[in-house]
């Protein structure tokens, strides 16, 4: 159906559309987080520094479980970072800012690549690929990543409420210059970045997948919130749903302990912040106003020492 008009309808079964509340919270994060909020530095690193990073990063699961044969590999085929199959593609003109580093390898290697491994090791495999509907929750449990090594910035949250609204648009039959106005007009986007945003979305006919990182973030800190721990979600690549049928199947020794750990739940200040989201805590309370990352307020440094 690529390129015709039922492709929409197909990735709408898929990854959903764009429901009022979610709606409502990316217009919430576009009104708290301007246009002018704090740039990243000009420091980055090229594709192939990157390529370096993670495979260390690769390393560091493969001491934990010697079956994990990730390898990461630089392409001139691709934009940006794809896991495919547990390894890492990077796209040859990659250019990634440091700030952006540790968050961008516990996204794919510390969440993509470690619950495809996971679910491999299981004996329902089907943990590997994923079960039906664990999009949204997989890409939660990444953007979350991205915050507990402190690098959720309120630029990256304004990217992924820019892609709701986008495709929100789409769905409502805007078209792609439509879009790409009230990007730029309405929410202060470069317009670089808002072509990009539009694009992605009006992809193949109308892709809705690009709404599924906000709306997964909110759904694990919910979940969070209410008491829920981290670790299941490491098990393989689930939906929501299906957590309660995964602490079952432990329970029931069907289903062993999940043999990676991100590097991150090692990491005390890392910890620190994962015990204030299970406290509680919204998307918007993920960044500070000025746009950097959530800092350790006076408390959270008293519990990182004690850690």
């Amino acid at each position: 159906d690529i390129n015709t008009p039922q492709f929409v309808h197909g990735s709408i079964q898929l990854y959903g559309g764009v429901e009022d509340s979610l709606l409502e919270t990316a217009e919430a994060i576009l009104e708290q987080f301007p246009s002018s909020t704090k740039s990243q530095s000009e420091n980055s690193l090229d594709a192939k520094a990157f390529a370096t990073r993670a495979a260390e990063e690769i390393a560091y699961l493969n001491h934990q479980n010697q079956n994990v044969q990730a390898t990461v590999e630089v392409r001139d085929d691709i934009n940006g970072l794809i896991v495919s199959h547990g390894s890492l593609l990077v796209g040859s003109d990659t250019n990634i800012s440091i700030e952006r580093v540790d968050a961008l390898l516990q996204h794919e290697i510390g969440t993509h690549v470690l619950t495809y491994y996971n679910g491999l090791a299981q004996p329902f495999l089907q943990l590997s690929s994923g079960l039906s509907g664990y999009e949204a929750l997989q890409e939660g449990i990444a953007v979350l990543a991205e915050f507990l090594v402190g690098g959720l910035s309120a630029n990256r949250l304004r990217l992924l409420a820019a892609r709701v609204v986008a495709v929100r648009m789409m769905i409502q039959g805007a078209t792609f210059l439509e879009c790409f106005q009230k990007l730029v007009d309405q929410f202060q986007f470069p317009p670089r970045t808002a072509f990009n945003v539009s694009m992605r979305v009006f992809r193949g006919g109308g892709f809705t997948k690009d709404a599924i990182y906000l709306r997964g973030l909110v759904l694990t800190l919910e979940y969070l919130g209410k008491g829920g721990e981290l670790g299941p979600l490491f098990l393989g690549k689930i939906s929501a749903e299906h957590i309660s049928m995964m602490k079952e199947l432990r329970w029931r020794k069907v289903l062993t302990e999940p043999k990676l750990k991100p590097r991150y739940m090692t990491d005390p200040a890392a910890l620190v912040r994962l015990e204030r989201v299970r406290r509680g805590m919204s998307v918007l309370e993920l960044v500070e106003p000025n746009g950097e990352a959530e800092p350790l307020s006076h408390r959270n440094r008293e519990e990182l020492n004690y850690l």
